[in-house]
């Protein structure tokens, strides 16, 4: 890891938190992630599993962590099995983190090496035992087993001070990535030169990388939703729509944002934009303790079609007189205006489960018109709070003046 790790008192409190859930005289047993082959000899980048990072703090690969909070010897309540290096393995890659460090990030007092965990889990798991795990048990001679990734999921949903905090770090790293592309976008760069900066940005600030597979979607590519070659050349009067973030301590930002390539919006594109940033401002009122997915999302839809009268897309008779099976503003805004983030880009969400203070959500309205070739995406990070939304991306440049203002500063 590039930056200063995550407090260790933030793994403490989420073990603290399962146990809480977790049944009586249960015990959860969950696996890091491993790494990949990408062909030959070669793998991909290691990222951890997220569950398991969320309990341990540990970028270590094939560990294994058992918890079992109500076992009467207190040694045995939580265990931690990392992998013991070997002289070739330090060799080729360096020394990892060993016990009293993985202690450390963790705050698990028991690390053990990996290769005691069959006889340490068949004394801590009787036969009767039940497990919470979504992993294969290996030995372990046990006979009921349930998911653990439901609990999970609950504890995940709301955010603690320390994971907003790193949330914050990745905006903040996103925010310089963003300034910086509007600075170098101009007629002529191709969408992957625009990425380049972006990830360019993401490293020299200490970031992993990108969060999730950005998107650079110029002209007509905005149409396509997941848009991810970036491999075509930006023109003068196309409009770009970025969507990218940073991940910071594997912590997730999420960012969407859509400029004109000539640094001026023309008049069309500007009515169109501001629809877009208009929406955006009334949605993110309503994301309040209460609301519910369904019904905000609706909510987004009802705006966005008095929005798309006002742009001369359909009529309000037209709107009234439509029969289709979806409300005749889809046809122009088709996918979610919300998810939940954090560890992941889309962390996991009850959509059913009405907001809460400490959710961190997504605010993404958007505009795709095919008939004129283009798209506008505006997505910002919401965190919910008792008072209300906290915009946690309101310093990232997004009204249309000031993009133009940014775009042709001279350096």
């Amino acid at each position: 890891m590039k930056l200063n790790p995550v407090p260790a008192a933030l793994f403490v409190r989420n073990r603290a938190r399962l146990a809480s859930m977790m049944s009586p005289g249960t015990v959860a047993l969950i696996r890091s992630g491993k790494r990949k082959q990408r062909s030959g000899d070669q793998f991909y980048p290691f990222r951890q599993n997220s569950d398991f990072y969320y309990l341990t703090g540990i970028n270590l690969e094939e560990c294994v962590f058992v918890f079992s909070p109500a076992h009467p010897d207190p040694d045995l309540r939580e265990i931690l099995f990392i992998k013991k290096p070997t002289l070739k393995s330090e060799l080729w890659t360096g020394q990892t983190t060993g016990p009293e460090e993985a202690q450390t990030l963790s705050g698990i007092g028991q690390v053990r090496w990996l290769e005691e965990q069959d006889s340490y889990l068949q004394l801590l798991i009787p036969e009767a035992t039940m497990i919470y795990t979504d992993h294969d048990t290996g030995v372990i001679p046990y006979q009921h087993k349930t998911s653990l990734a439901p609990l999970l999921q609950s504890l995940r949903t709301i955010k603690q001070a320390e994971e907003i905090e790193e949330i914050k770090r990745a905006i903040a790293i996103t925010r310089s990535a963003f300034l910086r592309a509007l600075q170098r976008v101009e007629p002529g760069m191709y969408e992957y030169q625009v990425e380049a900066e972006i990830i360019g940005e993401f490293i020299w600030k200490g970031a992993e990388g990108h969060a999730f597979e950005p998107i650079m979607a110029c002209g007509k590519n905005a149409l396509v939703l997941h848009y991810v070659e970036n491999n075509c050349l930006c023109r003068e009067g196309e409009l770009l729509l970025m969507d990218f973030g940073a991940e910071a301590n594997h912590y997730a930002a999420d960012c969407s944002r859509t400029i004109p390539v000539s640094g001026r919006f023309s008049r069309r594109q500007r009515l169109l934009y501001d629809a877009a940033l208009r929406v955006l401002l009334k949605a993110r009122e309503l994301m309040v303790p209460g609301a519910v997915m369904n019904d905000f999302h609706q909510a987004v839809g009802e705006f966005w079609e008095e929005e798309h009268i006002g742009l001369g897309l359909y009529s309000l008779k037209d709107a009234k007189a439509h029969s289709g099976s979806e409300p005749l503003w889809k046809k122009y805004f088709m996918h979610g205006t919300s998810h939940s983030m954090g560890l992941d880009v889309h962390d996991p969400f009850d959509r059913l489960k009405p907001f809460e203070a400490g959710m961190v959500l997504t605010c993404e309205p958007a505009i795709y018109i095919p008939a004129e070739k283009l798209g506008i995406r505006l997505e910002n990070d919401i965190l919910i709070t008792e008072r209300g939304a906290l915009d946690l991306m309101e310093d990232i440049p997004i009204e249309a003046d000031e993009i133009e203002e940014l775009m042709n500063r001279t350096s």
